[in-house]
């Protein structure tokens, strides 16, 4: 095909070249989520959903819950990771400063926008840690902790990832990301966690996981960030953009999986 004599790229071609794009960067944002899930599940062998769960669905369904739940997030699961934060070293948080997601890597993604990154951002975080390819999809410059002080005054947040059954994350705070907000991401370990895995976390400190790891809650999948409250509605306004809110049944399988019945 021959140029336009103006030398402007044909629409067709400039038309495909997007959504090309487009579709590369679609594909490894699916694979980072599913990474993201599958990298922290640490609960029993995975099966189908027990009867007296979809018992449960069914209830709640034909009692007219077919449409969004309160888009942060059903107030009694909220209410429920907000409570459980101290048992593993976090501050407890009221219902209004949780957000449902749909897992740890969305959590990731709505926070870090919520705070100001995105695109050609910068985080204080391991390289290569479990959320790297999801960092990479955002185009999110990562920083070992200590190695470039001066580029760790710019970032958004330190990123702590608490590896799956380890006490100590490996990668905490160090005197050159004091200033930063902490970001700790918990993997499945809120509810059966230990209270010293977060010793010394400071009082604004975020907290991303799963709940995937519940008993019960297969085939379902949810995560959760937990902020303070004034913070909260920052990060909350990008899961709204990207998925409005989790769905009931998810949100339903894990107040199953924590001893609510209808």
């Amino acid at each position: 095909m021959t140029a336009p004599s103006n030398g402007n790229v044909p629409a067709e071609t400039h038309e495909s070249a997007v959504e090309a794009a487009v579709s590369q960067r679609a594909g490894v944002a699916v694979k980072s989520f599913a990474n993201a899930g599958s990298g922290t599940l640490s609960g029993p062998t995975r099966s189908g959903p027990g009867e007296g769960l979809l018992a449960g669905l069914r209830h709640h369904l034909l009692a007219g819950e077919t449409h969004y739940p309160d888009r942060p997030g059903m107030g009694e699961l909220r209410r429920r990771v907000g409570e459980a934060l101290p048992d593993v070293g976090f501050p407890a948080r009221e219902p209004d400063g949780v957000l449902i997601t749909q897992g740890e890597g969305e959590s990731l993604f709505a926070t870090l926008l919520g705070l100001g990154g995105g695109e050609g951002a910068a985080i204080v975080a391991r390289v290569g840690g479990r959320h790297q390819r999801l960092l990479d999809w955002m185009r999110v410059r990562v920083i070992e902790p200590g190695t470039d002080a001066a580029s760790e005054a710019e970032a958004a947040f330190h990123l702590i990832e608490h590896e799956t059954g380890a006490g100590n994350p490996g990668n905490g705070s160090a005197p050159e990301t004091a200033g930063l907000v902490q970001v700790h991401a918990i993997g499945d370990r809120l509810f059966g966690g230990s209270g010293d895995e977060a010793a010394g976390a400071p009082a604004d400190a975020i907290v991303i996981g799963s709940l995937d790891g519940l008993e019960g809650m297969h085939p379902f999948s949810l995560g959760f960030v937990a902020a303070p409250e004034a913070v909260r509605p920052r990060i909350a306004k990008w899961k709204q953009a990207s998925s409005i809110c989790s769905p009931a049944p998810s949100q339903r399988a894990a107040l199953w999986a924590l001893g609510v019945r209808p």
